[in-house]
């Protein structure tokens, strides 16, 4: 077995991690008031800036919301989606997860979203939908664009448009990160331009489902669109890990 060094860690650390494991576990509810500074001083035998610095951390982690002088004490607040946000994005930028389980996560993400979208899109989604689609459209013949971006935009319109709000945070982290590979993956493209035309034209039918609410369709449609852009960059065991999403032929 092999130990590693241990790491120290600071008072205002300390605190925050208590606060945020009695969250957690329910002892404290949102509406329900932490001590005053001075009581968290003499709690935690720390001094006034500790006592401030780990309250600053917990506002911006959108745990309580404080305000200096406040005799009552900080606010608990209730669970935000930005929340989940940050920790889904603190897990999918560690090292540990592989590229493969990223497009895992988005095939199962996005083709949920579209199936979703199909079947409970409004009027007005549809439109943000078709905007984002010819966006697309426009780019493929710009050199140098960012298409990335402009591929997740178009794909959080969908998620948007689902009415989930879990499907909409998680996916806008994992497609923020995807769009970095699909700017890598066009680098070396050597048809750099056949390929964006070519996503263009696959939005376009995705689009063509989700305004038909043809839900399996979009699914299916939104699946297959990618995974075959990564298709000649995975290896055999890739592959196979991704098999089970997919309905190529």
């Amino acid at each position: 077995m092999t130990f590693t060094p241990v790491q120290k860690v600071s008072a205002y650390e300390s605190i925050v991690g208590q606060v945020e494991g009695a969250v957690a576990s329910g002892e404290l509810k949102p509406g329900d008031r932490l001590p005053s500074e001075r009581q968290l001083m003499a709690d935690f035998s720390v001094s006034r800036a500790t006592v401030r610095e780990a309250l600053r951390v917990l506002q911006s982690n959108d745990i309580i919301e404080s305000r200096p002088g406040d005799p009552r004490g900080p606010v608990v607040m209730p669970y935000s989606p930005r929340v989940l946000e940050k920790e889904m994005s603190r897990l999918a930028h560690l090292e540990s997860i592989s590229r493969v389980e990223l497009l895992q996560f988005r095939l199962l993400l996005e083709g949920h979203s579209c199936m979703l979208a199909a079947l409970h899109r409004s009027e007005e989604d549809l439109a943000l939908i078709e905007q984002a689609a010819s966006g697309l459209e426009e780019i493929a013949d710009v050199e140098g664009s960012p298409f990335g971006q402009h591929v997740d935009s178009f794909h959080a319109s969908i998620r948007r448009a689902s009415g989930n709000t879990l499907i909409e945070v998680c996916g806008n982290v994992v497609g923020g990160i995807m769009a970095d590979l699909v700017d890598r993956r066009l680098s070396a493209d050597l048809d750099r331009r056949s390929r964006l035309r070519q996503s263009a034209r696959d939005a376009a039918l995705l689009v063509d489902a989700i305004r038909k609410q043809d839900s399996k369709a979009a699914a299916t449609i939104a699946v297959n669109n990618i995974y075959r852009y990564y298709a000649d960059d995975l290896d055999a065991a890739e592959k196979e890990a991704l098999a089970a999403f997919v309905d190529l032929p």
